[in-house]
């Protein structure tokens, strides 16, 4: 299985349970890198998984490189496109990935009710793909693991869509001044189009966790990469944005 790294961190374990080898690609300019993840194929090479867009680094491959991308992938391999955030993308960035379904057997799309619908604790989740896909899935996945409770939420969810997604144009609108304040601040971040930022500290980013740990808030750090750091509300952004002011003033 072939994916780009870092990503979302269960990849590489559920990878293993599978009795699979992870070929994990690193990102260029905190992104899937595509080409390199093309130049790893291989005949023994089965599924390739895309983030997109990818946690946690909140970057997205775009619409017509995802489109080639899928073109150049051979037939027999299966495409999995993560869209866990792709209610947050905006900027004309977010891919056609239905379409894509339409025109490849190959390609399926996963997506989730856990963030945009706010649904996290009821771990519902949905994947659309060829039906020989589909009934493959069907042939391997734990049963039982959505309750009635859970799909009448999901329906629910669907049901009033539009309210609900309305709430994805604030979360936009704070990512984009949370990100223009870090910046002003003297941070560097990829542009996001999730929910959270990716602040790629690095061997620094201990001292980041412990000095935020120490003025109450908490930020979710990957090893010395980085620390994810979701949009929140304004006044949650605001409490944030004045300890990493702080922070970068003492380095």
């Amino acid at each position: 299985m072939v994916f780009g790294w870092r990503s979302f961190e269960l990849y590489p374990p559920q990878v293993r349970v599978a009795g699979a080898i992870p070929i994990q690609v690193p990102l260029t300019d905190h992104t899937f890198d595509l080409y390199a993840m093309l130049a790893t194929v291989t005949d023994r090479t089965r599924l390739i998984f895309v983030c997109n867009p990818n946690n946690p680094t909140s970057t997205v491959v775009g619409p017509d490189a995802l489109a080639r991308f899928v073109e150049a992938v051979p037939a027999h391999i299966l495409i999995a496109i993560d869209e866990a955030y792709v209610e947050y993308i905006r900027d004309g960035m977010r891919p056609d990935s239905l379409g894509l379904v339409r025109a490849h057997n190959n390609v399926v799309v996963l997506r989730t009710f856990s963030k945009a619908y706010g649904l996290a604790g009821l771990r519902i989740g949905y994947a659309i793909g060829h039906p020989d896909v589909i009934t493959a899935l069907d042939k391997v996945y734990v049963p039982f693991t959505v309750s009635s409770i859970g799909q009448a939420a999901a329906i629910a969810s669907l049901d009033a869509a539009d309210e609900l997604l309305a709430r994805t144009d604030t979360v936009v609108a704070e990512r984009a001044r949370v990100s223009a304040e870090l910046r002003a601040a003297g941070f560097t971040l990829p542009p996001s189009q999730a929910n959270f930022v990716w602040l790629p500290l690095g061997s620094r980013t201990q001292d980041f966790v412990e000095q935020a740990a120490d003025a109450r808030i908490v930020v979710r750090p990957y090893g010395t990469d980085g620390v994810r750091v979701t949009v929140a509300a304004p006044e949650e952004n605001d409490a944030f944005l004045r300890f990493a002011r702080r922070w970068r003033s003492d380095q």
